[in-house]
């Protein structure tokens, strides 16, 4: 039972080190554009101090503001230097993110395959695990593991790279959903001496199944983003959209009931309450 433990681990680990560096990617981005609106304030403050203050001073004269301007010409200098320099910096980082924007574009273009090819995966781990349900535990079946798609690493990584801070969170969050569900697919179907053997512990089964359906319904929240019909939805998940999740994996979270508390309705409203303390 806890042979699959390490591998969860390990794949959590390594896409927590992932968002790490996403994050911080994100923060800097945060930090670059608290210091732009600072140089904006500061080259508002110069101005009005260099450019208007001075006409409002007696003696209200063109002379006398002369005579400002001169006595602070090191400042002027250094000033307009500056100014121009944070309005290079702005003008460079707009056509970074122009260009971010475009990449992101084709990036997402192949989004929705990679949807539709996970959603396939999950509906082949569904039929798999709610057929676990009735088994005798650690028994043995002839049945063919479900191949996890080949491409989307890719895909989401491209998105990820040009992606904005909130959905590249939210991929990477698919990611390291998807890194612990394919660990622990390989702890429930264990091979032994060429045989798969299942463990049918049905509170497992329960929590397998809720992160399988969190897993589609992820993905259900923001399909139609990918196909370019909507905006992002950063909103978390509720139960309507756990319920069409395993609606759309062909569970039926009514028939996986142990007791009153283990159950997998129960259970998910439970996650959500967890996930949403507000």
């Amino acid at each position: 039972m806890n042979s699959g433990r390490p591998t969860v681990m390990a794949a959590s680990n390594s896409l927590r080190q992932v968002r790490g560096r996403v994050e911080g990617y994100f923060w800097s981005s945060k930090i670059l554009n608290l210091l732009s609106i600072c140089c904006f304030l500061a080259g508002a403050l110069y101005a009005i101090s260099m450019l208007v203050y001075p006409w409002f001073v007696s003696p209200r004269s063109w002379k006398h503001v002369q005579l400002v301007w001169d006595r602070w010409q090191g400042l002027n200098v250094g000033m307009l230097a500056f100014l121009s320099s944070v309005i290079a910096f702005n003008i460079s980082r707009y056509n970074a993110e122009q260009q971010r924007a475009r990449e992101f574009l084709a990036a997402k273009a192949f989004l929705p395959q990679a949807f539709s090819e996970l959603s396939e995966y999950f509906r082949s781990s569904a039929s798999i695990l709610a057929g676990a349900w009735g088994r005798q535990g650690n028994e043995n079946i002839d049945i063919v593991r479900p191949q996890l798609p080949s491409n989307y690493r890719d895909i989401f990584e491209k998105c990820i790279r040009h992606a904005t801070p909130e959905v590249g969170q939210y991929l990477v969050g698919i990611l390291v959903q998807m890194q612990v569900h394919g660990a622990r697919m390989r702890e429930f179907l264990r091979r032994d001496d060429g045989i798969i053997r299942i463990n049918s512990d049905r509170s497992n089964l329960i929590s397998y199944l809720y992160r399988l359906g969190q897993l589609q319904a992820l993905i259900n929240k923001n399909i139609d983003f990918a196909r370019n019909i909507d905006p992002f939805d950063s909103k978390p998940l509720d139960w309507e959209d756990f319920r069409n999740a395993f609606g759309n994996l062909n569970i039926w979270y009514n028939h996986y009931v142990v007791d009153d508390r283990t159950n997998l309705e129960g259970f998910t409203k439970r996650a959500i309450e967890r996930n949403n303390p507000n």
